[in-house]
């Protein structure tokens, strides 16, 4: 293989560049310098003309000088602002008897950007598209330079916006969130003021010495009408497609009937996002459903960093689509790391730094970097297509799409009961233990009925009767066979006398929730728990408590 054939592989993207370079260094290199820093880098090859059946090597006169001329106007800021490139980003190599230069342009450290020609910051800097070399717009300029900067830029405090802007129940919602997440955290106690204060979501003005918003805060708490008077194209939108219809549901920031915040949106993008994701029925050492999965771990940190890389001074909003088998996480503003190192992991580099503590400290997001292989693992966990980001440029626009698993079998109908109908709740429930204190472990079903786990049955962490069924310390145990079809009721009512020890205060509703079964299967395993003795409601139906007894 030849040379420039070798070269082939930086054709994807349109990272590939040919000059002839017959007179000496081109003009137009400069200009696809600036493009190729402002956009993810490519290789510019001097001596070679682009033909219309393929490359066509030229050669160049002086190698050694031109090379030379290259390195003069790299270290001159009257030519070019930055020099990005090494001794060995600059090649001369011999092709059919030439010699051509080979020179590679690393994609520009966001610091660094925008990386402009002749002085001229306006007119001189340049991105890369499919047609090539192309003028940044003065709103690419600015966007480029605010993500140069390398502080908390959310942090700013708006001098025009009074704390009144920002909404008392969300800041009310967000410390009860706060205070479960960070049961010892000393900010807990604080009034709202000096709360506020320490978050970041609001600070004192150096114009006039009074509190006032930051953007983080605004964004975060404030009501959308006045966020849209500091960041006129905020826009948050979800929306739920499940077949032809532009969309199902839809909730945007701009609907004046809640708040419009970023806060508030989570919550509500979240519910959405989640509806229909398969949750395999666990329960914890306390008797606690656990519903989390990693496709619910994906969608969470999916949705947190739209929101807290979004450029919200930016010309378009941040758009979440949920389909049947994808999710889609759209927002303004171009990745401040290339792609392959965000793939990479260990690096984390939010563009409203203030806007991910706020959500750190309530458990959303981290900044570790890991938010990838996250979404890898919730790929490989449902068994779908991995992950996929992708940059969009004029406007600039940055796209994650998570395929997610939605099996409809698995959804249960008011005809099925737990461990005894026609079907069984899901073909993957699992109860899980904490080992050594008693909790359950169950391996159930498949589609075929038999209730088992790896071991033939149902198995407490602390040991049980091999061949039969206990209590022990608060678990089921069994070992050493399937469990007839006829013993499944009785195995989902001991699930549920479990469940009612530790939430007697549950309703029929929640107990079906908590066992992903209809609330008409739960009323008749209630039904036969009465009946035997071993349930008993006591006081009126709305305050009253089940009491396990026998």
């Amino acid at each position: 293989m030849s040379f420039i054939d070798q070269l082939s592989v930086w054709r994807e993207n349109n990272r590939l560049e040919f000059k002839s370079a017959r007179g000496g260094l081109p003009r137009s290199l400069w200009e696809t310098y600036s493009a190729f820093a402002n956009t993810n880098g490519g290789l510019i090859v001097l001596g070679v003309d682009e033909t219309s059946e393929g490359p066509k090597v030229t050669g160049v006169a002086d190698a050694a000088a031109l090379v030379q001329d290259l390195w003069n106007g790299l270290n001159n800021q009257q030519k070019v602002s930055a020099n990005l490139l090494l001794d060995s980003d600059i090649i001369i190599q011999q092709v059919d008897g030439a010699e051509i230069v080979a020179v590679k342009v690393p994609r520009a450290d966001r610091t660094q950007r925008p990386v402009y020609i002749n002085n001229n910051m306006s007119a001189g800097a340049y991105r890369r598209n499919g047609e090539g070399d192309y003028h940044c717009t003065m709103e690419v300029v600015r966007a480029m330079v605010r993500d140069s900067y390398d502080g908390a830029l959310d942090r700013d405090v708006l001098d025009e916006i009074d704390v009144d802007a920002l909404n008392a129940d969300s800041v009310r919602r967000y410390r009860n969130e706060f205070s479960a997440n960070r049961r010892n955290h000393p900010w807990i106690d604080l009034v709202d003021e000096e709360f506020l204060l320490r978050l970041g979501a609001i600070g004192r003005s150096d114009r006039d010495g009074e509190l006032h918003p930051t953007k983080a805060g605004l964004i975060m708490f404030g009501e959308a009408w006045r966020i849209v008077d500091a960041f006129p194209n905020y826009f948050l939108d979800c929306r739920l497609i499940s077949g032809e219809r532009r969309w199902d549901d839809r909730i945007t920031s701009d609907s004046g009937d809640w708040s419009g915040n970023v806060y508030d949106f989570w919550g509500k993008a979240y519910r959405m996002l989640s509806d229909g994701l398969p949750r395999p029925f666990k329960l914890g050492p306390d008797m606690a459903r656990i519903d989390d999965t990693p496709q619910h771990k994906a969608v969470r940190e999916g949705l947190t960093n739209a929101l807290v890389h979004a450029d919200y001074c930016g010309r378009t909003g941040v758009v979440v689509i949920r389909r049947r088998s994808a999710v889609e996480f759209s927002n303004p503003g171009c990745l401040r790391i290339p792609v392959e190192v965000v793939e990479g992991g260990g690096v984390s580099d939010p563009r409203n730094k203030t806007l991910m503590t706020m959500f750190n400290l309530i458990g959303r997001g981290d900044k570790a970097g890991s938010g990838f292989d996250v979404f890898r693992d919730a790929a490989a966990y449902a068994g779908v297509a991995e992950p996929e980001l992708v940059e969009y440029l004029e406007p600039d626009r940055t796209k994650l799409m998570l395929c997610v698993e939605v099996d409809g079998s698995k959804l249960v109908d008011d005809d099925n009961v737990l461990f005894g109908g026609d079907d069984v709740v899901s073909s993957d429930v699992e109860v899980v233990s904490d080992s050594g204190n008693g909790g359950i472990d169950v391996g159930i079903t498949d589609n075929n009925g038999g209730l088992n786990d790896s071991n033939g049955g149902i198995n407490d962490a602390d040991g049980g009767l091999i061949g039969g069924i206990t209590n022990n310390a608060g678990g089921i145990t069994r070992n050493g066979s399937d469990v007839e079809a006829e013993e499944r009721p009785a195995v989902a009512e001991e699930v549920v006398l479990q469940i009612v020890q530790k939430n007697p205060n549950f309703t029929v509703s929640q107990m079906a929730a908590a066992l992903g079964t209809s609330k008409r299967s739960m009323e008749r395993l209630v039904s036969s728990l009465k009946s035997q003795g071993r349930l008993v409601r006591v006081g009126a139906k709305r305050n009253g408590h089940w009491e396990v007894r026998g």
